[in-house]
């Protein structure tokens, strides 16, 4: 069955229209409740973990490497359950780290930003005028992250099967709009859709379990065989490899480890001026 990733910009609304489409589509609703299992699996609190999904204008104080690798364990233990199928997924990011998978309906929910707009004035005893350049700047704040993390800027809309604007559609309408689309055949499961999910599964995993020694592969993986590349000295290039392939070929699943190694410049041209 199919899978429905809901993204928004505003996360207690988007949490609200997952909910509701997944009781009404009888589907499992995966949220950031996972992350306990994330937390427990790998060693790393629950709080770090959400910290590194916060999309606030604070983010960028935080560390990029120790966010990058939280969102690794967040997106294998995420797809592990998107496996699964016949889920509503919200609040984890996978509309950014899910691609290429048919049987997959992205969907942007945008909220009515006056009605947030008069909300959050209230609660907070300011201002709308105020509170409408600080929605402004949480925006723009979205928009940076999801670049920083994952090179893709999220409130673009091409990247959405499907965008509902609240302005003009209450929610209930927009849960009837996600449940009439996912019944498309277009995003009926298929052999080469289902495989390309669990690619990207057993990628996450392997990247996931390098994390801490090779934090710089990139990964991907192709019916069991996974292309490690990494970065290294000449001298280190054999040591390495061998980690590597020590490292991601105890992971079920992985039939066959391939590294490609590049040299590392950086490292290299310092110590040549020293």
């Amino acid at each position: 069955m199919p899978v429905i990733i809901i993204s928004s910009d505003a996360y207690r609304t988007g949490r609200e229209i997952a909910e509701s489409a997944a009781a009404v589509l009888e589907y499992r609703f995966v949220g950031r409740e996972i992350l306990g299992t994330a937390a427990e699996k790998y060693g790393i609190s629950e709080a770090q973990l959400l910290q590194a999904l916060d999309r606030s204008p604070s983010f960028l104080r935080r560390s990029s490497k120790l966010r990058k690798r939280c969102m690794a364990y967040i997106q294998e233990i995420t797809l592990c359950e998107l496996l699964k199928d016949e889920v509503v997924c919200q609040g984890l990011a996978a509309h950014l780290y899910v691609l290429g998978v048919s049987h997959v309906l992205r969907v942007r929910i945008l909220s009515d930003a006056e009605r947030e707009s008069g909300q959050s004035a209230a609660q907070r005893g300011t201002s709308l005028g105020t509170v409408k350049k600080l929605l402004d700047r949480e925006k723009t704040a979205q928009r940076r992250w999801s670049m920083d993390a994952f090179s893709s800027d999220e409130t673009d809309p091409s990247h959405y099967d499907l965008v509902i604007s609240l302005s003009q559609i209450d929610s209930n309408e927009a849960v009837k709009i996600i449940r009439e689309t996912v019944g498309y055949p277009r995003f009926k499961p298929m052999t080469y859709s289902i495989n390309c999910m669990k690619d990207l599964a057993l990628s996450s995993r392997v990247r996931a379990v390098l994390w801490e020694k090779f934090p710089g592969a990139r990964v991907r993986a192709d019916r069991g065989t996974v292309i490690i590349e990494t970065a290294a000295l000449k001298r280190d290039k054999e040591k390495r490899v061998k980690a590597i392939k020590e490292m991601a070929g105890e992971i079920p699943g992985v039939d066959y480890v391939e590294v490609h190694v590049t040299n590392h410049l950086f490292r290299q041209a310092g110590g040549a001026l020293r």
